[in-house]
């Protein structure tokens, strides 16, 4: 089949209002408009047709889209199913079950990931550094142990969805007012972790030649951070233009590291993507605390590779332009399509 004849379909979410959180989170939705018209560019100039499929809060239209279409392959960007991100995983789902081949990990990758604390679990069975850690579904009063600062996290949202300042906290009294935060605000149980001091990175990966290749490592800067200010990566300075943990945090790519540490960095990040079965391209964030331990944090498939994302920074500092990443993406899940047909392969 020539590229000309093989449709592409892209689904996103598109939620017309926001279930939980914060009407501010609505700025992180928002930004998959322009991931979508950068994947556009992209799957044009490889020569391929494109189409795109908004889910909104009815399944049934994008169902008959799709088998009116009849697509080669879906670019899967969906992070959510009716507002609900522990429904990532049905998307993916829905295209095994119409047998259409589709980018990114499979539903168990994306379902498990979606659970911080079993991530963190399985990440600890297999002798790798994940910071100490409780899931509270309602307030916890006080702790036996003294071990704060600790950072209190929804335990199944992306994009630092419910992460700010305020999330590291130094007492019971903060800890408290953040569980209660999460659940009501998120309606979900609280992920309660010990907090990392030291140097933030991020390990995109991607899948080429049957070998998970690491890209070059991105650090988070926080130097310029202003005194009082917790060094995290929460929502402001992920999406928030205006604030000054937009402002002050700076990428950095490549990571200046020591070629030790650089090497031990990249083998737990591929571990970690071969672990929970990631396909096709992944990041996992990790700490480097002041003793040299490496901690990782969070294991992402399928995570943001908008044109501004770290994702992307990673890849054109590796030399490939954002059109060869697509390519290489759409490539290898219609060569999934061919191994099934012929009854081999992942």
């Amino acid at each position: 089949m020539k590229r000309s004849d093989i449709k592409v379909a892209v689904l996103y979410n598109l939620l017309e209002r926001l279930e939980r959180g914060e009407e501010k989170d609505i700025v992180a939705e928002e930004a998959v408009i322009e991931e979508i018209g950068a994947i556009e560019e992209g799957v044009r100039s490889n020569g391929y047709q494109f189409f795109v499929m908004a889910v909104r809060n009815e399944i049934e239209p994008v169902i008959h889209w799709l088998q009116d279409l009849q697509p080669d392959v879906v670019f899967n960007l969906c992070e959510s199913v009716y507002g609900d991100s522990c429904k990532e995983m049905n998307i993916p789902s829905l295209l095994e079950l119409l047998r259409i081949p589709y980018t990114g990990s499979p539903p168990l990758t994306l379902g498990l990931c979606q659970d911080k604390g079993k991530v963190k679990d399985i990440l600890s069975s297999q002798g790798i550094l994940t910071p100490r850690y409780k899931v509270f579904h309602h307030e916890v009063g006080t702790l036996k142990e003294n071990v704060f600062p600790m950072i209190v996290k929804p335990l199944h949202e992306d994009g630092s969805l419910g992460i700010t300042r305020e999330s590291v906290v130094y007492d019971h009294e903060a800890l408290n007012r953040q569980i209660r935060y999460v659940i009501e605000k998120y309606r979900q149980p609280a992920l309660v972790e010990e907090y990392i001091e030291g140097r933030e990175l991020n390990v995109g990966m991607m899948e080429m030649n049957g070998h998970v290749m690491p890209l070059p490592i991105s650090e988070i800067d926080y130097s310029e951070f202003p005194e009082g200010v917790p060094k995290i990566c929460g929502y402001e300075a992920k999406w928030v233009e205006e604030s000054i943990e937009y402002q002050k945090s700076k990428p950095i790519c490549p990571a200046p590291l020591e070629r030790v540490m650089q090497k031990q960095v990249e083998h737990l990040a591929v571990k970690a993507f071969k672990l929970f079965g990631c396909r096709d391209y992944a990041r996992v964030d990790m700490r480097i605390d002041h003793e040299g331990k490496v901690y990782v944090l969070e294991v992402n498939p399928n995570p943001d590779i908008s044109p501004p994302s770290g994702m992307a920074r990673a890849i054109r500092v590796q030399g490939m332009s954002y059109a060869d990443f697509i390519g290489k993406v759409i490539e290898r899940a219609l060569l999934r399509k061919k191994w099934k047909n012929e009854g081999i392969g992942r």
